[in-house]
């Protein structure tokens, strides 16, 4: 719901199900950073050098340990929920709450901008 309401189409979701390296839809920087996502989901990262070899590629340190942070956040997450075998919403009552939070990419963006500007401050 969170990608819905980001902006993702239905076409780049249809697209993460299949080879999204081949898919037109996502750009270099995306696709490494699903990539370096599914590695660390896996638990595989420690040992896929083409997923960091593109990290490195596409972002600075900065950024690479900013993308894992939020990747094992939501997997430890994924992990707490599995293993209290906690009762998630349902999809239907998720499509209901679609845009009630009023998140965007434009106020996230903005979020991060001021997180980031407090820090050089």
């Amino acid at each position: 719901m969170l990608g819905q309401a980001l902006g993702l189409k239905d076409e780049e979701f249809d697209a993460l199900k299949g080879d999204y390296q081949a898919s037109p839809l996502f750009n270099a920087k995306e696709k490494a950073t699903i990539a370096w996502s599914e590695a660390m989901t896996l638990n595989t990262a420690k040992r896929d050098n083409k997923a960091w070899d593109a990290m490195r590629r596409e972002f600075n340190d900065a950024e690479i340990v900013e993308i894992s942070l939020a990747c094992s956040m939501f997997n430890m997450i994924n992990r707490l929920n599995d293993s209290f075998r906690t009762e998630l919403e349902s999809v239907e009552y998720n499509r209901r709450q679609h845009g009630a939070v009023g998140v965007t990419r434009a106020t996230l963006e903005e979020y991060a901008c001021r997180i980031c500007a407090a820090k050089s401050e």
